[in-house]
């Protein structure tokens, strides 16, 4: 029997990989690059094969899911850059995503242009990721 807290885990993984999977589409379509690495993501996040392949089956409106903690929304934001990133170029729509989600995020504008440096030759190294983490996240306490 799953308890409340398993499924609720389960649902905050499930929900977070809809969002890659929404960005990615947002281009018009799900290219092969972009299946294989949301799959390798959500097995990374511990999604089991099964259950990736029912949200790339599930169409229909999904709201965009917004994790509460600082550290959730950069892991987010990680994935979805390297995921803007997979053909090495970004679209206008994947911008505009990635923009909304950064306002809704509470973070500055210019951290946009700070992630499309980052990640332009693909995705930056652990220490780089997280100074740069390091970085927003005191930018944005201080403006409390």
């Amino acid at each position: 029997m799953t308890s409340f807290f398993e499924h609720q885990k389960s649902s905050f993984k499930r929900n977070y990989l809809r969002n890659l999977i929404v960005l990615a589409a947002a281009d018009g379509s799900l290219g092969v690059d972009e299946k294989g690495l949301i799959t390798k993501i959500g097995l990374r996040r511990g999604l089991k094969a099964w259950q990736i392949q029912e949200l790339f089956e599930t169409t229909g409106h999904h709201e965009v899911f917004l994790p509460e903690s600082m550290a959730n929304r950069m892991n987010m934001l990680y994935d979805l850059m390297e995921l803007v990133y997979v053909d090495r170029q970004a679209n206008e729509n994947e911008i505009i995503y990635i923009k909304n989600l950064l306002s809704a995020f509470q973070l500055q504008p210019q951290v946009m242009h700070e992630l499309t440096l980052l990640f332009k030759d693909g995705a930056p190294s652990s220490l780089e990721w997280r100074d740069f983490v390091d970085s927003v996240c005191s930018v944005s306490v201080e403006e409390l």
